[in-house]
């Protein structure tokens, strides 16, 4: 089985392989792209618009060199019907993935995530993912992506806004709202059981999506191709390195 990841981002050093490995299939071959165009990092609408194009480029390219399934390492998951449409393989989003395994676990769920600004993004995707009957809470660490290296940073404020979801918002589980906080899982749970709240299930949304596309591959499931029909124009004035191959 081989999986393609995209970081639609374009700075390097944020998204590797090697942050995803560990969690692979023995048997599972994994590839990893950033963009060659579009946002530094991805924090608002415009630059989800901005980051589509070279993300489409990058999944048509993976699939012509026969990748099984995509990840978007995003928790916007900007393109992910497009891609579905100009591929026809499996592309999963880091949101959509993992704010359905949290309402897996839980009877309800909050979203941890770096800025205010991110925040009505992510609402209207839980809303357009119809879950927002479960969503308690939406709260930010206010630590931008490109600052998210500075892990003491990170940790206090994921601590104390984690804990607040569910101490005073009452989430049954924590979903992280960027896969930049990859790795933050474990320590999280830890604090919030040593603060009275054991069994809380805080969901990592890289690894998570990463697995959750190896069982759905594994299963030989694809997206519906009522849902997501192969686009009939083929390609678009300004975007003939966008022509859809014969592998859709």
């Amino acid at each position: 089985m081989r999986i393609h990841i995209v970081a639609p981002i374009t700075t390097p050093g944020l998204s590797g392989i090697s942050d995803f490995a560990p969690y692979a299939n023995p048997e599972t071959s994994l590839t990893h792209d950033i963009l060659d165009s579009g946002p530094a990092s991805l924090e608002s609408r415009f630059d989800e618009a901005l980051a589509v194009p070279d993300l489409l480029r990058k999944f048509i390219v993976a699939r012509e060199e026969g990748a099984d399934a995509a990840v978007i390492d995003c928790m916007t998951d900007p393109g992910m019907g497009a891609a579905r449409e100009a591929t026809g393989m499996l592309v999963l989003g880091a949101a959509q993935t993992s704010i359905m395994v949290a309402s897996l676990l839980a009877h309800d769920f909050s979203i941890v995530t770096t800025s205010a600004a991110v925040v009505p993004v992510l609402a209207d995707l839980v809303t357009v993912y119809g879950l927002s009957d479960k969503l308690r809470s939406i709260r930010s660490v206010e630590v931008p992506v490109l600052d998210l290296h500075d892990e003491e940073r990170l940790r206090t404020a994921l601590f104390a806004q984690s804990l607040a979801a569910v101490r005073d918002d009452g989430a049954h589980a924590v979903v992280f709202g960027c896969t930049g906080m990859r790795g933050w899982a474990d320590a999280i749970r830890e604090h919030l059981a040593a603060e009275g709240y054991p069994g809380i299930p805080v969901i990592d949304p890289a690894p998570t999506t990463l697995k959750i596309a190896e069982a759905l591959s594994e299963l030989g499931l694809a997206p519906s191709q009522r849902s997501y029909p192969a686009p009939t124009r083929r390609t678009a004035v300004g975007y003939e390195d966008l022509a859809l191959s014969e592998a859709r």
